[in-house]
């Protein structure tokens, strides 16, 4: 169920929690717990295990959440999987467009099938599950981080307190598995847009896990694993939700009309669609502007050519008459 309104309301907390500096109050009892881990487990690879278990319960806590968020956003996927015919129309006017005018009216017919249909520009994303997250993984991060021991610790031979090439290239393997999971029944045009994404996150992740302690790195690691299992979810989810797609989104096919520019405009939603709006209605204003100068300018040239006229006739007149 959402709760209208506490996305901003959430901002605000996070934003109230940084500037105080108390972003990171969970880290007090994360810390409590890898403690009592640490003395339950005992041995020399004890606080590597409470790393790796604190991770695991963090994570678990957070999945029902995390699998939420896929899931609207493979919704979207199949909802555009569904308008690609008609988006595709409008990518080919894009391309075919000479002028400005004709490519603004394109994109204008974009953002009139997304609004007729119903389908979010933000594919889905739910701004107050990231919201939350953010305490929650920097009160880890700082309790792996800050946890007593972890600097002279090993796990398997690993010093945590020193940078581990091993867990920095495994965390970038376990990625680039999750990035090529999320592709399974992606929609062929969406594959290409997400073809980029897919090389950067294993690269990204590898300078993050490497640049960092191996205690830090370990938290990466095992937290790629959990993102693997939530990916896995929603792979076997994704057929039941195409099917749900398919039996309850009725599609508006306006690709024609929205070129035509017969649509009626409504008031956009969001803040960015009314930036959007604006920006296009400042590109028609300017030209609105520049036309009557144009028109003014033909007006003059018009009289002046009449006027040179009437004193051609004038001369010719009076030639003849001599």
């Amino acid at each position: 169920m959402k709760i209208k309104g506490i996305t901003p309301i959430l901002l605000v907390v996070l934003v109230v929690l940084l500037i105080t500096g108390k972003i990171g109050f969970l880290q007090g009892p994360l810390t409590t717990f890898m403690e009592y881990v640490d003395h339950s487990i005992g041995g020399v690879n004890a606080i590597g295990w409470s790393i790796v278990i604190l991770t695991i319960v963090v994570r678990t806590i957070m999945l029902p959440l995390m699998v939420h968020q896929q899931r609207l956003a493979t919704i979207q996927q199949e909802k555009m999987r569904m308008l690609q015919p008609q988006l595709s129309k409008v990518q080919a006017a894009q391309k075919a467009a000479t002028t400005p005018a004709d490519q603004q009216k394109a994109s204008a017919a974009m953002m009139s099938i997304y609004r007729e249909n119903n389908v979010s520009l933000l594919g889905g994303m739910n701004f107050a599950a990231l919201v939350i997250q953010w305490p929650i993984f920097f009160g880890l991060y700082r309790a792996i981080q800050h946890a007593h021991g972890v600097g002279n610790a090993a796990f398997f031979g690993i010093t945590l307190g020193e940078k581990s090439i091993t867990l920095a290239i495994a965390t970038a393997v376990v990625y680039a598995l999750q990035s090529w999971l999320s592709m399974i029944g992606v929609p062929k045009e969406q594959k290409k847009q997400m073809a980029t994404m897919m090389y950067i996150m294993p690269v990204m992740m590898f300078f993050m896990t490497y640049i960092t302690n191996a205690g830090i790195a370990l938290y990466f690691f095992v937290g790629a694993i959990m993102v693997v299992l939530q990916t896995l979810i929603i792979v076997i989810w994704r057929p039941r939700l195409r099917r749900n797609v398919e039996s309850s989104f009725v599609v508006k096919d306006v690709a024609d009309d929205a070129l035509a520019g017969r649509l009626k405009s409504d008031a956009p939603q969001g803040a960015f669609a009314r930036a959007m709006q604006q920006a296009q209605q400042a590109a028609s204003q300017n030209e609105q502007t520049q036309e009557p100068k144009d028109i003014e300018a033909t007006e003059h040239e018009t009289t002046d050519q009449k006027v040179a006229n009437r004193e051609r006739n004038a001369g010719k007149q009076q030639r003849d008459s001599e």
